[in-house]
């Protein structure tokens, strides 16, 4: 009973004090805004609509006018350059008009590419924020995995040098002294799995903040309440996704294009139209002659069959993507649906005050083997079940954030307020 009482006094006055970092602790909402602020490739998609965008200014433009002129320098009555009235120059301006409806077709086109742009930036910006979300949540209850065994690795740490003394005194015996280093080397190696997960969240959240320092996920209590997705049916979510996520909106974006394309392109086999006029002196039937001039190539070769055989296809493709878009939308959100009916019917089975029970057990488990109420064998039974089921129980959580935040995302929506 003595030696008991010694380790217990030793284990308590021998845990290990955090040291402070310079740390930068950020709620969910705080984490959102330096995303939307830094992420460098929210800037780079914003470039792509802003490219679309000039590709769509570009499309409103008229052709510009051509000018020509000719001078004549030599000759056998005109040996030298003659600029005044009895030279002979030749003056012409040149317009090119794209007839058929081509120009009204070619910026509803880039129109529909600009609105295809969006949808991808917004996808784009849907998809960091469920990797920020779910390295959020998962680093936030990592951490308190490792910290609650941290604590009882210094109890076990302490108790177990406690009886490596014991042991040289031959107060206690071997097997019991192995016991116990076993359960420390078993629970140590659970706290550098978890330390590892947390540096590979530690580098994912500082990638996506452009952030070198450490980050510390620190929600909020309404940002860590469990959402309900009982309010929405599958068919209903399954609908709003395929109408409103922007993957489908991009996808049905390039569709339009595609379908204007292919008009253009048909309508390209429709030659241009080049109207102009002309000034001639001392080079025609009159001295100073003005003529007006109309120009077209005749279709008799080219008559633009690649580019629509081109745009076919692409259309085909455009329509084959887009079919596919709204199939894969559909089954995301079944089986985000799934996964949270899975985890939300395991975290159910649980007491609701199970967590209150594993710190009473934490607490407990030492008193009561100092006091002799539990064998060595079972005090490490307890304290292994107990730190398998915190890491189990924080993990489980986790996912069933991340499942929320999957269904966030396949849906195009923000479901839930927080």
């Amino acid at each position: 009973m003595r030696i008991r009482t010694a380790v217990l006094l030793s284990c308590l006055c021998a845990l290990p004090r955090l040291m402070a970092q310079d740390t930068l602790r950020i709620s969910l909402y705080q984490a959102d805004s330096l995303l939307q602020a830094r992420s460098l490739a929210l800037l780079e998609g914003r470039l792509g609509i802003d490219k679309a965008e000039a590709d769509r200014v570009q499309a409103k433009l008229f052709n510009n006018p051509q000018f020509s002129s000719s001078w004549v320098v030599g000759g056998s009555s005109l040996p030298y350059l003659d600029i005044g009235a009895n030279g002979e120059k030749v003056m012409a301006v040149e317009q090119l008009f794209r007839i058929a409806g081509q120009r009204s077709l070619a910026v509803k086109a880039a129109t529909e590419r600009k609105h295809a742009s969006e949808a991808e930036f917004s996808e784009l910006a849907a998809s960091l924020r469920l990797q920020l979300h779910t390295a959020f949540f998962q680093q936030y209850f990592a951490q308190r995995s490792a910290t609650a065994i941290a604590s009882q690795l210094g109890l076990l740490k302490n108790l177990q040098a406690a009886y490596g003394d014991q042991y040289e005194k031959g107060n206690v015996s071997l097997k019991d002294a192995t016991r116990l280093r076993t359960a420390f080397f078993a629970l140590n190696q659970q706290r550098i799995t978890l330390l590892q997960q947390i540096n590979g969240l530690q580098e994912q959240m500082r990638n996506l903040l452009v952030e070198s320092r450490p980050v510390t996920a620190d929600p909020t209590a309404a940002e860590l309440t469990m959402p309900s997705s009982s309010m929405y049916t599958a068919d209903s979510l399954v609908a709003l996704a395929q109408r409103q996520r922007p993957a489908a909106l991009a996808a049905q974006a390039a569709l339009d294009a595609s379908n204007l394309d292919l008009k253009l392109q048909r309508r390209m086999s429709v030659p241009d139209l080049a109207i102009g006029a002309e000034y001639d002196q001392q080079g025609n039937l009159h001295p100073q002659q003005t003529s007006v001039t109309l120009g077209f190539s005749i279709p008799l070769f080219d008559r633009n069959q690649g580019r629509i055989k081109w745009a076919e296809a692409a259309q085909k493709q455009a329509d084959a993507d887009m079919r596919i878009s709204k199939l894969s939308i559909g089954n995301e959100v079944r089986r985000a649906l799934d996964n949270i009916a899975v985890l939300q019917e395991q975290l159910d089975a649980t007491n609701p005050g199970f967590d209150a029970q594993l710190d009473q057990l934490s607490e407990s488990l030492v008193t009561n083997y100092v006091k002799n109420n539990i064998q060595l064998v079972e005090f490490t039974d307890l304290f292994d079940s107990y730190n398998t089921t915190i890491i189990a129980l924080n993990q489980l959580k986790a996912d069933l954030q991340s499942a929320y935040e999957q269904l966030e995302f396949a849906t195009g929506q923000r479901l839930f307020n927080r």
